[in-house]
């Protein structure tokens, strides 16, 4: 079955709660995360086939006064929703690679292109609490793959101006591993 994910993140927190309530009222679909973010902000990622997302996603866009960023992803890759629930597989052998955006939106569109682009496991997906409303995504593989899986992701990421930092360890110290892949 195919799914997709949308995502809207809400200028404030009331009108955000309020829209996702309209959303997920107007369609069949799941609340994958629901976050209050810094600084006042509030998010909300959906999943369901892609024309329940479409229709969820166009009720919010009746707000889009209040809308600061917004996607939908068609057929996202697996290992984006395992992230979502920290389910992940981790070679501690292989390369870790460290993307950071200003933006939650753009960060969970860089996964799937991380994922899809090389043989790239997603680990963390960090979304705005903590980080000053910034974005990381943390992910592992072989040193090509990961290197492959970064050049896309961050020329993605540019093109939209939201790039803060990237990072390649072609093999991290076990402290590292454990520190903050947790």
């Amino acid at each position: 079955m195919e799914y997709a994910l949308g995502m809207v993140e809400f200028k404030n927190i009331a009108m955000g709660i309020t829209v996702t309530d309209l959303m997920v009222k107007s369609s069949q679909v799941k609340i994958v995360k629901s976050l209050i973010t810094c600084p006042g902000k509030y998010m909300v990622i959906i999943r369901g086939k892609l024309s329940a997302v479409n229709a969820a996603m166009e009720k919010s866009n009746e707000y889009k006064e209040i809308i600061t960023d917004y996607f939908i992803l068609g057929n996202p890759h697996e290992s984006v929703f395992n992230a979502f629930d920290s389910k992940y597989e981790n070679n501690k052998d292989e390369a870790l690679g460290i993307i950071e955006t200003y933006s939650v939106p753009c960060i969970i569109e860089a996964a799937d292109i991380i994922a899809k682009t090389a043989r790239c496991y997603i680990l963390k997906i960090k979304m705005a609490r903590e980080l000053g409303g910034k974005a990381l995504v943390l992910f592992s593989g072989e040193i090509a793959a990961v290197e492959a899986s970064t050049k896309a992701a961050v020329k993605y990421i540019s093109e939209k101006d939201k790039l803060v930092s990237n990072s390649i360890i072609a093999s991290p110290d076990q402290m590292v591993w454990d520190a903050v892949v947790k």
